[in-house]
């Protein structure tokens, strides 16, 4: 597991006139969320601050190029973070970038908000949710894409695992995005980004050992095409089905490098009023 950096420390980006290079620096340890070769994610109270660290370790002579010129990971992260803030999407606030060392190793760590709340995934893998909240949830995952669509953006990377549910009700549900390192411009209202995302939905699941029900699926493609084309959504809704069931099946193994499930298993934190 790789920490943040504590020593030759620098504030690369801040939001905050906190000094979170010190934080860092008396990093004590917390909770990993997530430990693969590409990086560790921990959980952890900086600051008087409910914080998620991504720790990445600097390898090789790409990823500090990429550091320097501000294209790394974290980099990324922290302009679409901003992006979708001001374009009136949920997501986690970025508080730091700090780059420094830790033991001997160049390491790369973005600082951000600990948002409270299950993710898509977790929630799906629920044996308990009602089918109704599963619906909610789903649409809510179709309109979010289609809402970055309409603004020329594609997540490459909507894995459920990646949004947090932040309120469930009986009217809907409300969702944040954790990770947007991979937002990309797109055409806006491209149909074809729309697809990528909600076959990623599936994906992930399947990798994971449970595969969403069909009826849920099928609510996320007709919300999506409810709102792509509110005067014909049936056809379109078709059409759609069609074309992530090819996606997904073009995906080929959906076994994750690192099950999300198996690091922060299933919560009994649901949000609103359905997992009261």
């Amino acid at each position: 597991m790789l920490g943040p950096p504590n020593q030759h420390l620098r504030t690369l980006a801040r939001s905050t006139d906190l000094d979170w290079a010190g934080a860092c620096a008396g990093f004590q340890g917390g909770s990993v969320l997530k430990d693969h070769p590409g990086g560790t994610v921990w959980r952890a109270d900086l600051l008087d601050r409910s914080c998620v660290l991504k720790c990445i370790p600097l390898a090789g002579s790409r990823r500090w190029a990429q550091s320097r010129l501000h294209t790394s990971p974290a980099w990324r992260h922290w302009r679409q973070a901003r992006w979708l803030r001001a374009h009136g999407f949920s997501t986690a606030e970025t508080w730091a970038i700090v780059r420094g060392t830790r033991d001997g190793r160049p390491v790369e760590c973005l600082i951000m908000q600990h948002l409270s709340g299950g993710s898509v995934l977790e929630h799906m893998a629920l044996p308990d949710l009602p089918a109704s909240a599963q619906h909610r949830v789903a649409e809510a995952v179709a309109r979010l894409a289609c809402r970055l669509a309409h603004e020329g953006r594609v997540n490459r990377d909507a894995k459920p695992s990646n949004l947090i549910v932040t309120s469930l009700h009986q009217t809907g549900a409300h969702l944040a995005v954790i990770d947007c390192a991979d937002l990309r411009r797109c055409p806006r209202d491209d149909q074809a980004a729309v697809v990528r995302m909600l076959a990623s939905g599936a994906i992930e699941p399947m990798g994971v050992g449970f595969a969403t029900r069909r009826a849920v699926q099928m609510r996320a493609v007709r919300a999506a095409a409810e709102a792509l084309d509110p005067q014909n959504p049936r056809a379109l809704a078709r059409r759609l089905w069609r074309e992530v069931g090819a996606a997904v099946r073009a995906h080929g193994d959906p076994t994750p490098k690192v099950n999300p499930l198996a690091i922060t298993p299933p919560r009994d934190d649901r949000a609103g009023p359905f997992g009261a």
